[in-house]
């Protein structure tokens, strides 16, 4: 442990730790804050600078791993006492260390914002710590071996751009997770082989010869592919996060007009969701919400395909509506398109023949449906952007003026007349 010890008070690394902590609590905060609150949240806001500190990690382990090449002690280190291994693992894991003390440090910070208010699913916030973890030491051990095999400047820039190259790649199979979604959780098995193999990397990187000796290094380097290939068949074909099993009695609902459900890990939205409930039965008797509403992922039918595959149907079942990063209009747009589907009919195939919408009727449509989601969240001013065409968007802007300009009196007067007009128009009976 001397020898670990003397590497971490030796290590130039060390003196990047304040400049690397700061960039991972930079990339924390400076984002949206939803997060706070809620524990899967939370998690994965937390892991996603390691993606960022990955690179630097990357670049410094091949630096690290370069300094006996730079320095000519390769010599000296081969004929030492302490056999080559053990001077290896000790280098190596005093550079892991280091390089993991921002992440920690970030870890820390919002698992202690969230643990003020202490919610449910604080198993779901170690998943998103530990795929985080995976990511620095991935880092470390592909810098390490650059820095082995290379042994010069050159390869701390290769580590660095390799390990951006590898996230790029790895991204179009879900290996960046940058929401904690609490309808999906990170796989236990999944994140067991993605450490073990890694481990397994870093183990055999330890007999990895230096570079001094070019041709045997190079020939015994190949050893490493067994030792690297598990690693990328389980990154390749596993996914970080899966499905969760649905909360079944331990979901909370807020009770009204319309019964809203939704995963017990967002129980800090409740309030916000009474507050919906309240402007959703002040609505005219002329709109007609469905009996209940989801958060996605609560209920799942799931059926057998004729290949044996069991899948899951979203759309049976009560309606869904999603909450992302805390926004009001993400889960009244949700509500608000619910409701003017019962309203309108357009579910009732029977009675209503919404096949033949006149372009200007279209048009009537979309001012209602966004005059109807600005009241729910009670702003006319949405907090998201969109590239929808042009005339889409100058039609969702006469809805939300008529939510911000006119009194509520006036805009349900209008909304009735529109809702009946439009329902009269392409359905047999109206509501």
């Amino acid at each position: 442990m001397r020898a670990l010890w003397l590497h971490l008070r030796t290590s130039p690394i060390r003196w990047s730790l304040p400049v690397l902590v700061a960039v991972d609590l930079a990339v924390l905060f400076l984002r949206n804050r939803s997060w706070i609150g809620v524990w899967p949240e939370s998690g994965a806001a937390a892991q996603v600078p390691a993606y960022l500190l990955g690179v630097v990690a990357a670049g410094a382990a091949a630096w690290a791993a370069g300094t006996p090449t730079r320095h000519r002690l390769d010599e000296q280190l081969a004929v030492a006492r302490a056999p080559a291994a053990a001077s290896e693992a000790y280098r190596l894991g005093a550079t892991l260390i280091l390089l993991l003390i921002p992440y920690v440090i970030g870890q820390v910070v919002a698992f202690a914002v969230t643990a003020r208010t202490f919610p449910p699913g604080l198993r779901l916030f170690w998943g998103y710590a530990l795929l985080g973890l995976f990511v620095m030491v991935m880092a470390t051990a592909l810098g390490w071996l650059c820095g082995r095999l290379l042994g010069t400047l050159f390869a701390a820039l290769a580590a660095a751009m390799g390990f951006l190259f590898l996230v790029a790649i790895l991204g179009r199979v879900d290996f960046v997770v940058v929401s904690g979604r609490p309808e999906m959780t990170v796989d236990p098995v999944g994140l067991a082989l993605r450490l073990g193999s890694v481990v397994v990397v870093l183990l055999a990187l330890l007999w990895l010869p230096s570079p001094g000796r070019a041709r045997p290094a190079r020939r015994r380097a190949l050893w490493l592919v067994p030792a690297v290939l598990p690693l990328a068949a389980v990154v390749a074909a596993t996914s970080p996060v899966v499905e969760r099993t649905p909360p079944g009695n331990d979901v909370m609902c807020v009770n009204g007009r319309m019964t809203l459900c939704i995963w017990p890990e967002h129980e800090k939205y409740l309030p916000k969701l009474r507050s919906l409930n309240a402007r959703i039965a002040l609505l005219p008797d002329r709109f007609v919400p469905p009996p209940r509403m989801n958060e996605i992922g609560i209920e799942q039918t799931r059926h057998l395909r004729p290949d044996g595959v069991v899948q899951i149907d979203e759309d049976a079942g009560a309606p869904t509506f999603y909450i992302l990063e805390g926004s009001p209009w993400s889960y009244a747009g949700d509500v608000g398109t619910a409701i003017t589907n019962v309203t309108l009919g357009f579910t009732d195939a029977r009675h209503c023949n919404w096949d033949s919408l006149t372009s200007a009727d279209q048009e009537r449509l979309w001012v209602l449906g966004a005059w109807l989601e600005a009241y729910l969240v009670g702003r006319n001013t949405p907090d998201y952007q969109t590239d929808a065409p042009t005339e889409m968007q100058a039609a969702w802007a006469r809805g939300r003026g008529i939510a911000g300009e006119q009194s509520p009196a006036e805009q349900f007067r209008w909304a009735e007349g529109e809702a009946s007009d439009l329902r009269g128009r392409y359905c047999r009976s109206a509501r």
